[in-house]
């Protein structure tokens, strides 16, 4: 399923666990908040 406006994804990394995730660009660029799939903590990724 396309998501409408071309969401790119982007690789992170969980500062509790270490976990690399993928994620949307969106919620980094705006700064949302992520839940990390290893030890479902919620995180910030910074730039």
């Amino acid at each position: 399923m396309k998501l409408i406006g071309g969401a790119s994804t982007t690789t992170v990394t969980c500062p509790n666990c270490g976990v690399k995730s993928t994620q949307a660009a969106s919620k980094i660029r705006l700064k949302q908040a992520m839940l990390c799939p290893g030890c479902k903590s919620l995180f910030i990724a910074s730039r």
